[in-house]
């Protein structure tokens, strides 16, 4: 019996390790940095898991096993909406194309007539 715990433990540790290395290999790619993270992150528990097991820690594994479960249900119950960045990219909307602070416009507004003082009639 003891040959088999210490099998399946091994097992559960290459297996939550390959997990850990695949999720920092995915957060290497910005694309995938978010997901790699959280997938790196669920693995850990799977690895106290493991853990337990080839001690023979019935608490550590029972401990283990439910966190990565939580953090499994977490993992795939997320929301697939895109993250909003928070690198700007280009020129700032509000900025006129030269980088200016205020827009250029074409059109001579009220104010801006020549001749007018911008006072109203009295």
């Amino acid at each position: 019996m003891s040959f088999i715990l210490t099998t399946i433990g091994l097992l559960l540790l290459v297996v939550a390790l390959a997990g850990i290395a695949l999720g920092i290999y995915m957060a290497v790619e910005p694309k995938t940095r978010a997901s790699g993270k959280h997938f790196a992150i669920w693995w850990v528990p799977g690895l106290a898991a493991a853990s337990g097991v080839l001690m023979r820690d019935v608490v550590t594994f029972t401990v283990g096993i439910v966190c990565f479960l939580v953090a499994g249900a977490v993992f795939v119950l997320e929301d697939d909406r895109p993250r909003k960045s928070l690198v700007r990219r280009g020129s700032d909307l509000a900025r006129g194309s030269g980088g200016k602070g205020r827009l250029d416009s074409k059109e001579t507004t009220k104010e801006n007539k020549p001749g007018d003082s911008g006072r109203g009639a009295s």
